[in-house]
């Protein structure tokens, strides 16, 4: 189906004069060529994701291109449970858990079983891995670059199907993949093994696991990726947040040592406001590249002379999960009015195009001077709005990853 088509079908949908009888008539028609289910609304939608992705993986890095000078208009809203959805359904999928996990004996029989082999066999097992994410992607929807990620990882491809030039890490631009032919040669020579064998295994086995050189450091634990085994833990910790070296405060802080902040922000990381059990799914990269422009921003706006002072919470409230970053003592350079007028300055429009829309909600809450105090969601899907306070103290940028689906 080309592309005009679908532009034709989203113009129809668009139309304020179809009354619902006449939109099921056209989904009807679309359905033909589109796996189309749900409710109307969810149909909808699903057409105009096809559309997005479509066009999306080839304008990511175009857009990240753009001279911040010249400011960016902002994006259709989407929806971060949709990535939310899209990494946790991956993880939980049979077969493509296996790629971001290591194999131990009891993971390498429930391949055979799926892979229909009395003993472990790389190539169907790769080609079960390819398949079941084609349905995966059919099924979930979530923003181009989650989706050219993984599918680089899996086959070092672009969505068109050209081998990737840099790699499929946008930060450290790996070009091992499950589909590289160093791989399948050292396949060739332990046809029984998984690449991804666990550490522990391998040693008492003797095996000597896929190396990779040059040495890279893992940008998420500063660890080193020195076998395929490392780096499909690697994989793993781009988008699953947990307890210990891979938990946010952890990331956090090394984003804080590396980048030298520690020496420009006086920073408040109580134990407490960092639960070690909280657990999400999200695009842990982009959330990092998030956070470095919310310092870069309370420092550019700090009026004092002394530090700015930055609290960090994560918590979870509901299905939502919540990352607070607190300019403890700074003040809103705009009024509650200016800032619903026209809250999208250059900075925020660059933040929300490029990293915030689709990996999380955006809020502000804050002192706006002359005693107005004020919540403002910057970044929801709604209409702007901002909720009066008695009292506030400081700003605070607020972080919002839901779970679930609101209706």
């Amino acid at each position: 189906m080309a592309k005009n088509k679908y532009d034709f079908i989203k113009e129809l949908l668009d139309d304020k004069k179809l009354n619902q009888s006449q939109r099921e008539r056209i989904l009807a028609l679309a359905s033909k060529e589109i796996s189309l289910e749900g409710s109307l609304e969810e149909r909808v939608q699903k057409i105009e994701e096809i559309i997005y992705n479509q066009s999306n993986e080839t304008r990511v890095l175009q857009t990240e291109k753009l001279s911040k000078s010249e400011g960016l208009s902002l994006p259709k809203y989407i929806d971060p449970y949709h990535l939310y959805k899209f990494l946790f359904e991956y993880n939980q999928n049979p077969v493509l858990r296996s790629t971001c996990h290591d194999i131990d004996s009891e993971e390498l029989k429930k391949i055979n079983e799926y892979c229909e082999s009395e003993s472990y066999d790389f190539k169907k097992h790769r080609k079960n891995i390819i398949e079941a994410f084609i349905e995966h992607e059919k099924k979930f929807f979530a923003p181009g670059k989650a989706k050219a990620l993984i599918r680089g990882y899996l086959t070092g491809k672009d969505y068109k199907g050209n081998p990737l030039k840099k790699g499929w890490s946008f930060t450290d631009e790996i070009k091992i993949n499950w589909s590289s032919d160093k791989l399948f040669e050292w396949v060739t020579k332990n046809p029984n093994t998984p690449p991804n064998l666990n550490e522990n295994i391998a040693a008492d086995q003797e095996i000597e696991l896929f190396n990779i050189e040059p040495q890279i450091d893992s940008p998420i634990t500063n660890e080193p990726i020195q076998s395929f085994t490392q780096l499909v833990l690697h994989f793993k910790n781009l988008f699953h947040l947990k307890s210990g070296s891979q938990g946010l405060r952890a990331i956090l802080e090394r984003v804080n040592s590396m980048e030298k902040w520690n020496e420009k922000v006086e920073f408040d990381i109580p134990n407490k406001d960092f639960p070690n059990n909280l657990e999400h799914f999200t695009d842990v990269d982009k959330l990092v590249t998030a956070y470095d422009s919310l310092l870069r921003l309370i420092i550019q706006q700090h009026q004092r002379d002394e530090r700015p002072k930055v609290k960090l919470r994560l918590y979870q409230e509901s299905q939502k999960v919540y990352l607070s970053i607190h300019h403890l003592n700074g003040q809103y350079n705009k009024t509650v009015q200016n800032c619903i007028d026209r809250p999208h300055g250059r900075d925020y429009k660059n933040l929300i195009s490029l990293k915030i829309n689709g990996l999380c909600n955006l809020y502000l809450k804050a002192d706006f001077g002359n005693q107005e105090f004020a919540t403002i969601n910057l970044w929801n899907g709604k209409e702007l709005e901002a909720q009066k306070l008695n009292r506030f103290i400081g700003v605070e940028h607020i972080l919002e990853f839901p779970k679930i689906k609101e209706s």
